[in-house]
């Protein structure tokens, strides 16, 4: 059943809107510019493509508008800290990837089952984020499977996703049933939750093999080197009883010990204060384990005079905190043509050449991993290096030993000192620091704790558990501070002199406010400037250049120069940006507190919300749209106290809008020039060809899936539906099962990062990459291919498929836990074997094989000719 053959109209469409794919996978412009501009070329051809009016319904879409008003939503909510304080309570906490994924995969299911996805992943990204952080799990391996999660939950049921209600309301505008099939919410559960299972378990599977690790920016592979230190957890212990064997992402090469190397140590091997491990992971994970089990990073150079004995006066190389040794990190390749190819890393003078000072390898090019300072680089060799005074990256000389230089990473940004007083019903009490996720936060670094009784608790203290009243000062930059003021428990030292402001906590956040060297403050004690009476701001920090100020705010002498975090009026800024004591006045983003006293208000009005569109589900009937109930509850939580007006306005995802509304607009010029059914019709004459209902609907399934790549799912469904049912209709395929078809097939974007709103929600968040997407959307898509042919052909008996179903997930959930019950010894050498598996199956490591194999045959076949020679002569 092929479809008319396009003319002139639909060739330009498909070719313009192949090229925009280019554009967007190469990342040269961001689709929301790309759709929009491709749009308005369309409508440049007096309306043989598509009309002016056409081309904009997108943008008045009521699914569209939901999502605008659902962002207003979500904002309120997390102003409040509710949700986070419910999430965090069901995330609980977890070290492994496998256990977060399970964690958070699960309740995100449940949720987009009954609430459609685009607000559940719209709550969850920064609770997500904000959780992965204090577990130490990378954020980018939480946020695709967060998308896809929504996703798989929207399937169960039939209001979980817009796409749903769109195909269900043209079901029965197109072919009426004679009776309603109580419950309508639920008719596609048998065949939504197997499907959504099966995406679970390979999520949980393949997770460590194709979900992107830390940063697409950083080297994924190397090898680092951490010391233990004289107070660390893991001293006195076995490697297998320490804990870093179960580290995901951090696996133990080596140890130093005495001037002498171990490859490979032995399990039961007990660590002690002062060995060198030589570990490969990803940097933030490695420095995430090494505060967290006081491990601290060592430089190649540390490493070179740690090997020679130190005098009784003589300073040792290595201080005995775990605080970072570098100060601002690139990373750089070696190319071929570098001389630095086949020369040992101690060899080279790193400083006195580039002044440079190697912290990291990476891995590979066919070496056994030893020491930083006995590797060999090679051609294509990735290095992680610190930066001294003398580094410039203008030097002839650096620039032809080295390409591709990044900035990955400042050891030395501005740093506050905090401090905050720990709640008496606070979750951290009773808890270590590590324990209480206040370790391996990028940028937040625990000094010491003081006690209610006025004693102090070094930082270096592994083992001190947190007490009520407990004061915690902690070294945080402007990244980490926005983490700290929302961490649930804590409470700033200097709260009582934010509460005296005259600023309600609706309109407070934090400002940088540099002091003038000739203003009036230099010189001066804030609490002889009576500052907060003066200016209504309240110093919360300071920060002084090349030195850690005192502790207690209120008697710091101030010098010019000194930069004071403020809390202050979202206005204060605009007000004093002309004072002739402060030079430069800079907001701190995401830094407004939260309303915790509007916290149970903000959820229930969300289950209002959400309970008016179940009820309206279960009853077949709409009491009001999700679009107006979005935009009552977000001016009920304007109302309450939720959010004010600034935060309500810039909690919108323009960028997301303009893309999904111009994709609807170029959506609707493939289906009038008869692209999408041209291609469409062309698959399921393939599948007819087959023979069976099954293969019809499979067929039916795979076009929709196609097209929920290329369009949005939205247009996928709603161009799908009418031709589906054509062919329906010839085969005899009831109308319930083609539904279920194309919702399932609608919902499978998975590939494309915007064919998508939640992809495009992730992708934004986690900074993505169109490859990182793709690495795991095509292996996810085809593996739901053949689960959903399954699902399809074994319809009739889907309490069989249920059960199986069921089970399965079961298995793959709890399997990790008998993991943990086989003796490390065991464990080791299989993380080692499947960590390795990537690196030898890439094509890259097949070719060099094949040819060492072939460079072994010839020389086999040479020696084998030369040995006859010689015994021919012989003879």
């Amino acid at each position: 059943m092929m479809g008319p053959a396009i003319g002139w109209p639909g060739i330009v469409t498909v070719a313009s809107t192949g090229l925009s794919f280019v554009v967007m996978a190469a990342d040269w412009v961001g689709p929301d510019i790309t759709f929009t501009v491709l749009l308005a070329f369309l409508t440049a051809f007096d309306g043989n493509i598509i009309t002016v009016s056409d081309a904009a319904a997108g943008y008045g879409n009521t699914g569209l508008l939901t999502v605008v008003f659902l962002y207003l939503v979500a904002e309120g909510v997390t102003q409040t800290g509710g949700l986070e304080l419910i999430m965090n309570y069901v995330l609980g906490r977890s070290r492994s990837v496998h256990w977060a994924l399970v964690r958070s995969m699960i309740p995100v299911m449940f949720l987009s089952a009954f609430l459609n996805n685009t607000p559940c992943v719209t709550f969850m990204i920064p609770i997500l984020i904000s959780w992965a952080r204090r577990c130490g799990v990378p954020p980018k391996k939480l946020l695709i499977p967060l998308s896809y999660a929504a996703v798989l939950g929207g399937t169960c049921t039939s209001i979980g996703t817009s796409t749903n209600l769109v195909i269900v309301g043209m079901q029965r505008h197109l072919r009426p049933p004679p009776t309603l099939l109580p419950p309508p919410v639920l008719d596609n559960a048998p065949y939504g939750v197997p499907y959504a299972l099966w995406g679970f378990i390979f999520i949980v599977t393949v997770q460590r093999f194709l979900l992107p690790g830390n940063s697409s920016r950083y080297a994924k592979d190397l090898l680092l080197a951490v010391r233990v230190l004289p107070t660390s957890v893991v001293a006195k212990r076995k490697l297998k009883e320490s804990g870093l064997m179960q580290q995901s992402g951090f696996s133990v090469c080596g140890i130093w010990r005495q001037n002498k190397y171990m490859s490979k140590p032995d399990p039961s091997f007990v660590l002690e204060g002062g060995d060198i491990l030589y570990v490969a992971g990803e940097l933030d994970v490695v420095e995430f384990v090494g505060e967290e089990h006081g491990l601290g990073l060592v430089t190649q150079e540390q490493e070179v005079t740690a090997e020679r004995s130190f005098g009784i006066d003589e300073p040792a190389p290595f201080s005995e905190t775990g605080g970072s040794p570098y100060k601002k990190l690139v990373q750089v390749t070696v190319p071929g043509g570098s001389d630095l190819v086949g020369r040992v890393v101690r060899e080279v003078q790193w400083q006195g050449r580039f002044g440079l000072v190697p912290v990291g390898i990476q891995r590979g090019n066919g070496r056994e991993d030893e020491r930083l300072s006995d590797m060999v680089l090679a051609a294509n060799d990735v290095l992680v290096l610190d930066t001294t005074p003398y580094f410039d990256v203008d030097r002839e000389d650096f620039k032809s030993s080295f390409t591709k230089l990044r900035a990955i990473k400042d050891g030395s940004a501005k740093e506050f000192i905090i401090g905050v007083r720990v709640r008496k019903r606070s979750d951290v009490v009773g808890k270590t620091v590590s324990a209480a996720g206040l370790r391996g936060i990028p940028g937040l670094y625990v000094l010491s704790v003081d006690r209610a009784d006025g004693s102090t608790v070094d930082a270096s203290d592994y083992l001190y558990k947190i007490q009520a009243e407990d004061t915690l000062w902690i070294a945080a930059d402007i990244a980490a501070v926005g983490f700290l003021a929302k961490f649930p428990g804590l409470e700033l030292v200097q709260q009582e002199q934010v509460d005296k402001t005259s600023t309600s906590i609706l309109y407070r956040h934090l400002v940088q406010a540099a002091v003038s060297h000739k203003g009036p403050l230099v010189g001066q004690t804030v609490r002889d400037i009576r500052f907060r009476a003066v200016y209504n701001a309240a110093v919360v920090a300071v920060h002084r250049e090349g030195a850690r100020v005192p502790l207690r705010v209120q008697d710091i002498v101030l010098q010019g120069g000194d930069v004071l975090l403020l809390s202050c009026h979202t206005r204060w800024a605009q007000k004093y940006r002309h004072d002739k004591a402060f030079v430069l006045l800079q907001a701190v983003p995401d830094s407004s507190p939260p309303k915790r006293r509007a916290m149970i208000t903000s959820v229930l009005l969300v289950l209002g919300m959400v309970l008016t569109q179940i009820v309206g589900g279960l009853q077949n009937k709409e009491y009001i749209n999700l679009w107006p109930a979005s935009v009552l509850t977000a001016a009920l939580m304007l109302v309450t106290g939720c959010m004010n007006g600034d935060q309500a306005r810039k909690s919108i995802y323009w960028d997301v809008y303009l893309t999904i509304a111009a994709a609807f607009g170029v959506s609707a010029a493939l289906e009038k020039t008869k692209v999408a059914a041209t291609f469409a019709n062309a698959i399921i004459s393939i599948g007819r060809s087959v023979g069976g209902t099954g293969s019809a609907l499979i067929a039916i399934y795979i076009a929709t899936a196609v097209l929920s790549e290329l369009l949005t799912n939205n247009a996928a469904g709603a161009i799908m539906y009418p031709i589906a049912a054509i062919a329906s209709d010839t085969l005899k395929i009831s109308a319930r099962d083609t539904t279920i078809a194309i919702m399932l097939g609608a919902s499978a974007g998975f590939v494309n990062p915007f064919s998508y709103q939640c992809n495009l929600m992730v992708y934004a968040a986690g900074n993505y990459n169109v490859r990182e997407f793709a690495a795991i959307g095509v292996p996810f898509q085809i593996w739901l291919m053949v689960v959903s042919g399954f699902i399809l052909v074994y319809r009739e008996q889907w309490k069989t498929v249920w059960i199986v179903s069921w089970c399965a997930a079961a298995a793959f959930i709890f399997l990790p836990a008998l993991y943990l019950q086989i003796p490390a010894r065991i464990t080791h050498r299989i993380d080692s074997f499947f960590d390795g598996l990537p690196e030898r199956l890439s094509p890259a490591k097949l070719a060099q094989r094949r040819k060492q194999r072939d460079s072994h045959s010839r020389r086999e076949d040479s020696r084998g000719s030369g040995d006859g020679a010689v015994n021919g002569e012989g003879h």
